[in-house]
């Protein structure tokens, strides 16, 4: 044999000889740059304006908006603590924009406003809207499907605020929870020491890394359930999507 070919013999011996070892087919680890939060940003002005809504609501032009609210998870209400209602996971559809409902998430700013507008030959319409700015589109989808769940299953569902000292318990009774697009809906009556309270139209939406909740108390006959507060839902939700 010559020199050459014992050389190519002894390459594949050894080839041959490493066929068996074991392979390293541990997962690499790759360090991935965490996505950035978004930046906060003013949201007054995805806000419905005044006439916006008398528009929307056909109410006519005698609509007053109040004063802006704007800032961080600090201007979130707290009117109903973590622990004041049962059960629990319905406090967010019954109850507006509240801190305890919003508690553990990412909040980078906040937007309120209200409204209140109606004729003077006609019982008067009022609403409460929010704007709540998470740190990402990711979070607020995630918001929003847990919300939306709960939402669901409170369908009907009666929900007890407890109240301190002698006033006596809150009920609230939930009703009519609908999706709509990216739009949930429900309508809400409360019921205080026996008295009611105008039943709330109530509508929570997604746009983006956005979170909209309304909260109109309409007392004009409707056969279309929460539907007034779905179409203030849907111009906030436009104003964000074609302003950004």
């Amino acid at each position: 044999m010559s020199t050459k070919l014992a050389a190519l013999a002894g390459a594949c011996a050894v080839l041959a000889g490493c066929a068996g070892a074991p392979v390293d087919d541990r997962p690499v680890v790759r360090i991935v740059e965490a996505a950035k939060p978004t930046a906060a940003i003013p949201l007054g002005h995805f806000l419905p304006t005044a006439q916006e809504l008398s528009t929307t609501l056909e109410t006519g032009p005698n609509g007053f908006a109040g004063q802006l609210v704007e800032g961080g998870a600090d201007m979130l209400l707290r009117s109903v603590g973590a622990g004041e209602t049962s059960p629990p996971d319905c406090a967010g559809a019954a109850y507006r924009l509240q801190q305890a409902v919003y508690d553990g998430s990412p909040v980078q700013s906040v937007a309120t406003n209200s409204w209140a507008g109606g004729g003077f030959d006609g019982p008067p319409v009022t609403g409460f809207f929010g704007v709540v700015q998470m740190t990402s589109a990711a979070a607020a989808q995630e918001f929003f499907v847990a919300a939306t769940e709960r939402w669901r299953r409170c369908n009907g569902a009666t929900v007890t605020r407890h109240e301190a000292g002698d006033g006596g318990d809150e009920l609230s009774r939930i009703a009519d929870v609908s999706f709509e697009r990216q739009v949930v809906s429900a309508s809400v009556l409360h019921t205080a020491a026996g008295t009611a309270s105008p039943t709330a139209l109530r509508a929570i939406g997604l746009a983006g890394d956005c979170i909209v909740e309304v909260d109109l108390a309409d007392p004009r006959p409707t056969d279309q359930a929460a539907r007034p507060a779905v179409g203030v839902a849907d111009l906030i939700l436009n104003k964000i999507t074609t302003q950004r």
